[in-house]
């Protein structure tokens, strides 16, 4: 080879070369950069049509020396400016390979910590450089070396020695040695190789590059990804054109460096920064060194794109379903279609198929899922559907026709009730108990001063509970309502409401048998009601009304009337069954008092007022405005008798609480249009903060009665009280019940309500809720709440509730009922008044483990209703949660409960995903404010 000698000395001279459009056009510029100190002039070096390069010193210095410098002049600047990390000494290749740009935490600045997660260790920085935020096509950008000596030839290939720096675009090659090959549009380097683009870096040995398309090999290499948060090494790297990396004999990693605490390893494994994810072939997965996965074949996000590919299998084992193994196979159709397939085998029950499949097209968007046992149920022991074909299907899509018209369906359906206890489901259900099959249509109409609403649906249940009795569908309903402004002061509403209510023949729970002893199979059984229960029918519902406001700074006065109209077409009646029925539940209903097509209009009249009286005060050197607010309201309905023959289709009497005081109605729902003749006393009182912060609420208040109130729903109706023996089927003693109510209708005035919120601080606070019943002076419902909220990380959380309820029957081991030795007519009654208490925490013992543990307890019954402890590791590349879980179901015998109890683990790895069967966070939502982090 060739040599010519240089223009200038390149001992004291760093030689610069830039080759602009390398590859594509005949000249390429080569410039020379001084070091200072140096007097050397600087030169510029040319290639020319015949291959040869020549370098003339004298042009350089007038074309090429400002932009060298200027080059030089910013990189000081953008290493000066670099604020977000602290000086941290670079070390040779060798400590680069083990740093990869990872700077501690303790090394960030305070802003780029907050940006954090709590568990991080750190972050990766890629250096300030020239290039780092090129946004252009690397490929087409100019080539510029340096290095403290070089030589060239005239076959145009030059040769740089010591810190040498090759930069085009975004992209970056550092070696002790490399050779540059015009021709080729080649080079190679040797010695402390560093590649980086804009999110990578690439350490290894020896390396070469692709000057025209971008393509790199580098030898025994480590890299990172910055964004990803991924590192890793590789006997081999290659980045492609495509920007992907090809690695062989790999590991992959999003742990600190250093830290093993997980790693993945595969033979070949591809890292796609354009579609967001990894490939990695006979690859094996290590927790602390220990393998625990192997697979020959592994598709893994390193963004939060979607791609087709396995995700990750789940294993567990279980006394219901044996050995369970499932592997989902997710399937990216499209940009707006995708499905998951899931294969699962149940060494108890067979082998389960489900499948969900999602869309987008245009204004339209849904999801279809379908799940089943492919053969019969094989499992025996405490299953009454064994044998059987086991299903679920959920279809549910939302299409908006125009700007204010929508069509909506929301259909599941499963082929028991027990499906979902026995099987759970991933697939997006809006109900679990009951299943929603509903399919609707609104429409928003009208403007600014009056605004309605149009909705046709018809709404089915599934009921997936085997202790409850079915509740009615809607097929179908219609409800137009709106709301006009015809004034600023006055407004004129209105509501329309028609709905059909069906239900099967057997739709009321009666008890559970055991039908099978020798494997402890029971069945729940069923009726179709008696009396006014069996009712279905049709029901129109009207509502007119008319308000109007007074408003003044210091008062308000709000006078109201309405009117409300309901009328049935009742099917499905016994005449003489609902004349027995509702004879023995309110007594003096006669055949003549029966119809089946019951009516009622009822008009209300109300004032509602109140007056705001605030003044400036400072109380522990805090500045607060303090109001009293008291507030009257009367309402007045009066009383139509004959609606014991309104059946009883989605109506309930609401518990009564300070929010009661300013209701309209006792009722939920249309089926009893409530007599009141009431006048409603408030007072309430706030400290509010300059900044709007509401430091103390209190607020107490009662209803006066004026008349006693008639109207009710005995919940003995259709209980067929006529009947003793029917108590057998019975929880609660009705009879109580029906007695407490009935009492409660006659008192002059309502319970004492008072609510008292006391926001201690921004994070802590204290809530109470209390019903105190002035004629009998004794406590009638509270509720006391205390949470400590710093953080989602910290919390706990105290409660506790009573309320008075009516004496519940005591229960054998067969969930029968025990006869009374003093009433022979009788069964054994206890205490059912409902007192628990509730506690509750997660908190932090370093900034890596956390304890959590919640404890309900049954102070009536004296027995736990859920004990649950565990902790919590995270790190910066995993998170452990083990949970020891003690419970009884809701319908469990209160006097002979069957607990339940289990150990439940997770185990997610940061970046590569959930390797055990299911997520812990249901269990945790009883700690209120405590968010997992599951990234």
């Amino acid at each position: 080879m060739h040599l010519r000698p240089l223009p200038f000395n390149p001992r004291t001279l760093t030689l610069a070369i830039a080759t602009s459009i390398f590859a594509s056009q005949p000249v390429s510029g080569v410039m020379a950069a001084e070091p200072q100190g140096s007097q050397q002039p600087e030169g510029q070096c040319q290639t020319l049509t015949n291959g040869q390069w020549s370098c003339d010193p004298a042009t350089a210095q007038s074309i090429t020396a400002q932009p060298v410098h200027e080059a030089k002049r910013q990189v000081r600047e953008l290493k000066k400016s670099a604020s977000q990390v602290k000086s941290v000494p670079t070390g040779q290749n060798a400590t680069l390979k083990q740093r990869l740009d990872w700077q501690p935490i303790q090394n960030l600045s305070a802003q780029r910590i907050a940006q954090e997660p709590f568990y991080s260790c750190g972050a990766y920085i890629e250096p300030a450089r020239p290039g780092r935020d090129y946004r252009g096509d690397s490929n087409k950008a100019s080539i510029v070396a340096e290095s403290n000596e070089s030589s060239y030839d005239q076959d145009s290939v030059a040769t740089f020695t010591g810190d040498v720096t090759v930069r085009q675009g975004s992209r970056q090659f550092e070696s002790d040695n490399a050779t540059l090959d015009r021709r080729r549009n080649y080079g190679q380097f040797e010695g402390n190789v560093r590649f980086r683009e804009s999110g990578v870096l690439l350490v290894g040995d020896k390396g070469d590059l692709q000057l025209d398309s971008g393509r790199a090999t580098l030898e025994n290499t480590a890299y990172v990804m910055h964004e990803q948060k991924a590192r890793g090494s590789a006997e081999r790297i290659v980045r492609n054109e495509n920007a992907t990396l090809e690695l062989s004999d790999a590991t992959y990693t999003t742990c600190p460096p250093g830290d093993k605490g997980w790693q993945l390893s595969g033979q070949n494994v591809t890292l796609n920064m354009g579609s967001g994810q990894g490939l990695a072939r006979n690859a094996v997965v290590r927790v602390q060194g220990l393998p625990i996965l192997y697979t020959p074949y592994l598709s893994f996000p390193i963004d939060d794109r979607r791609k087709s590919g396995f995700l990750y299998p789940t294993l567990s084992q279980s006394s219901d379903n044996g050995f369970d193994f499932s592997i989902p196979y997710y399937l990216n159709i499209a940009p707006n279609y995708d499905a998951t397939l899931t294969p699962r085998y149940m060494s108890k029950r067979g082998v389960m198929v489900e499948n969900e499949f999602r869309y987008l097209t245009g204004n339209t968007q849904g999801e279809l899922g379908l799940s089943g046992l492919l053969d019969k149920d094989q499992l025996k022991k405490e299953n009454p559907y064994y044998n059987d074909h086991r299903w679920l299907i959920n279809y549910r899509q939302q299409t908006d026709l125009t700007s204010r018209w929508s069509a909506e369906v929301d259909y599941a359906k499963a082929s028991d009730k027990n499906y979902l206890d026995d099987f759970s489901t991933s697939l997006n259900l809006s109900a679990n108990a009951p299943l929603n099959q509903r399919i609707g249509t609104r429409y928003l109409g009208g403007d600014t001063n009056h605004s309605w609403q149009l909705s046709l649906d018809a709404h089915q249940y599934q009921n997936m509970n085997q202790t409850a009795d079915d509740p009615y569908n809607k097929l179908p309903q219609i409800k137009l309502s709106g709301n006009w402004l015809a004034s600023s002061n006055l407004s004129l509403t209105y509501v329309a409401n028609y709905t059909k209510f069906t239900r099967d023949d057997n739709w009321h729970y009666v008890n559970e048998t055991l039908v099978n002893p020798s494997d402890n199979v029971y069945q729940s059984n069923y009726d179709s009601g008696y009396g006014i229960q069996r009712a279905n029918g049709e029901r129109l519902y009207l509502e007119t009304g008319a308000g109007y406001s007074f408003d003044w700074s210091y008062a308000f006065i709000r006078p109201a009337v309405k009117v409300q109209h309901v009328e049935y077409r009742l099917t499905d009646l016994n005449a003489t069954e609902v004349e027995k029925d509702l004879n023995a539940a309110y007594g003096n209903f006669t055949a003549a008092d029966y119809t089946e097509s019951p009516k009622t209009t009822v008009p209300t009249f109300s004032i509602d007022s109140g007056l705001y009286f605030d003044r400036f005060t400072s109380i522990g050197g805090t500045e607060f405005t303090h109001t009293l607010e008291p507030r009257m309201k009367y309402l007045y309905s009066p009383y139509k008798e004959g609606q014991e023959m309104n059946p009883v289709f989605d109506t309930a009497l609401m518990n009564f609480n300070y929010h009661s005081l300013w209701r309209d109605s006792r009722f939920s729902g249309h089926d009893r249009l409530g007599d009141a003749n009431q006048l409603s006393l408030g007072l309430t009182t706030r400290l509010i903060e300059d900044d709007g912060f509401e430091r103390v609420r209190f607020g107490i208040g009662q209803i006066i009665y004026f008349e006693d109130r008639q109207l009710w729903i005995n919940p003995l109706a259709g209980s067929k009280t006529i009947y003793p023996e029917n108590q057998e089927d019975w929880d609660t003693n009705l009879s109580d019940d029906a007695r407490r109510l009935y009492e409660d209708m006659h008192e002059s005035v309502s319970p004492l309500a008072s609510e008292f919120i006391y926001n201690i601080s921004r994070t802590m606070n204290i809530r109470q809720d209390l019903m105190w019943n002035t004629s009998e002076n004794e406590l009638d419902s509270y509720n006391l709440y205390y949470q400590y909220l710093p953080d989602n990380r910290r919390v706990i959380n105290a409660g506790y509730r009573y309320l008075t309820q009516a004496d519940r029957y005591v229960k054998n081991a067969e969930n029968g009922l025990i006869e009374d030795p003093s009433n022979p007519t009788g069964y054994q009654t206890t205490d059912n008044n409902l007192s628990q208490t509730d506690l509750s925490i997660a908190w932090p013992v370093t900034n890596n483990w956390s304890a959590m543990g919640r404890w309900q307890y049954d102070l009536t019954n004296k027995r736990n209703l859920e004990i649950l402890s565990g902790v919590e590791y995270n790190s910066c590349c995993y998170q452990v949660r083990v949970l020891w879980r003690k419970w009884v179901d809701d319908d469990d015998n209160i006097d002979h409960p069957d607990s339940k109890s289990g150990v439940f683990l997770q185990f997610v790895l940061r970046g590569l995903g959930d390797l055990t069967s299911g997520s812990t966070k249901e269990y945790l939502t009883g700690i209120k404010g405590y968010a997992a982090d599951e990234k």
